[in-house]
């Protein structure tokens, strides 16, 4: 008898095609399972929002870094235009501190690698010694580069 027609062989080769099978089987809804539990776009910029706001209270000059675009503007709640560099100077120094952030009624609206977040920001710190509160309407404008979306440009509008 030739070595692949012997039953016993035969029998292991089944064995082994059914066990392969069986597992591949139990690997797909796990990999159904990942791809239900990845955040949608408009999650990531929600996380990377909050994220953000931990960061500015913990002084996180590297993270907010990271999370923000070179070409970076805000138009500030006093209408002050600053870049990335002006906040991240700020932040390092101490001249700009926030002890609590806090945000309500967060949209998202996606445009391909393009997101625009609309919230009310509810923060208390101090810049340059004087202390600030209050709410303010944030538009928060990111786009998504090499993967990971980053901050381009901000407008706060204070709520009376």
């Amino acid at each position: 008898m030739l070595p692949s027609t012997r039953p016993g062989r035969r029998l292991a080769g089944a064995t082994a095609a059914v066990t392969v099978l069986m597992l591949l089987a139990q690997a797909s809804p796990v990999v159904a399972q990942d791809k239900a539990k990845a955040p949608s776009p408009a999650d990531e910029v929600r996380a990377l929002e909050v994220a953000r706001g931990q960061a500015l209270m913990k002084a996180d000059t590297l993270a907010i870094a990271r999370m923000t675009a070179d070409e970076f503007v805000e138009v500030s709640r006093l209408g002050q235009l600053r870049t990335k560099a002006d906040n991240i100077r700020d932040i390092a120094s101490g001249a700009l501190k926030l002890t609590s952030v806090k945000y309500d009624s967060t949209t998202v609206q996606l445009y391909g690698d393009v997101a625009v977040l609309r919230a009310i920001a509810d923060n208390t710190g101090t810049f340059r010694g004087f202390p600030f509160a209050g709410r303010v309407w944030i538009t928060r404008v990111f786009v998504k580069r090499a993967g990971h979306w980053q901050a381009v440009a901000m407008q706060h509008t204070m709520i009376p």
